[in-house]
């Protein structure tokens, strides 16, 4: 089921650019860039995921994909859609060597259930 997630959503990535939306949650975006700093710096935040959501903390190389982000990390909100009790955001990082897109997902306690990552192309 993660696979077929990600394929999807890797398949989504090489659109064109997506334009950014207005962001009415600063708080969430803010909260969404402290996990991804915490990432790439060695420090994540495991309280902050469900147990599925902490399934995503052991994928190779995410720590390494984050770190070529301008610091501070700086994400522009691309979507925003509620399933139910859960909320999905996607947001564009501006790194080195490519853009990256990330999908992350809220569950009601606003723990993290999924946090996938590609390049934008």
């Amino acid at each position: 089921m993660k696979f077929n997630g990600l394929l999807i959503f890797s398949c989504c990535c090489l659109a064109l650019p997506a334009r950014a939306i207005p962001d009415v949650e600063p708080d969430v975006t803010a909260q969404v860039a402290d996990v991804l700093e915490g990432l790439a710096n060695g420090t994540p935040s495991p309280e902050r995921f469900t147990e599925k959501g902490a399934s995503y903390l052991a994928v190779p190389g995410l720590s390494a994909a984050l770190r070529g982000c301008s610091r501070p990390l700086k994400l522009e909100l691309l979507s925003r859609n509620v399933n139910g009790e859960d909320r999905l955001y996607v947001y564009r990082a501006h790194c080195q060597p490519t853009a990256l897109r990330i999908a992350i997902d809220f569950n009601k306690a606003a723990r993290i259930n999924r946090l996938e990552m590609a390049p934008e192309r």
